[in-house]
């Protein structure tokens, strides 16, 4: 059964471009789209009205948290550095940055 959309002209070209890129005709990137929809029983993807640079702040905090928890885990397991040999290790990163 056939089915009509409406998206502006740019949004059009862009999308064409990108599936000739990837060497799809664009209804089927719709068709492949609407079957992840009818399997997912929702959109496929994550929908925010969350700003990218604020999803860059979460990431930046969430790779902060993960590192405090392997550190953590680290100490946990007894594997730990002295204080000189981490200002060694923070001054060499800094001199290689």
């Amino acid at each position: 059964m056939p089915m009509t959309i409406s998206i502006d002209d740019e949004l059009k070209r862009d999308f064409s471009e990108v599936c000739r890129e990837i060497g799809l005709p664009p209804s089927t990137a719709f068709g492949i789209f609407a079957r992840a929809v009818v399997r997912e029983r929702g959109i496929p993807f994550s929908l925010s009205a969350v700003s990218s640079q604020e999803r860059a702040v979460r990431a930046y905090e969430m790779s902060v948290a993960d590192g405090i928890a392997r550190g953590l885990a680290d100490m946990e397991a007894g594997d730990t550095v002295s204080r000189e040999e981490s200002r060694a290790m923070r001054a060499a990163r800094r001199a290689t940055a």
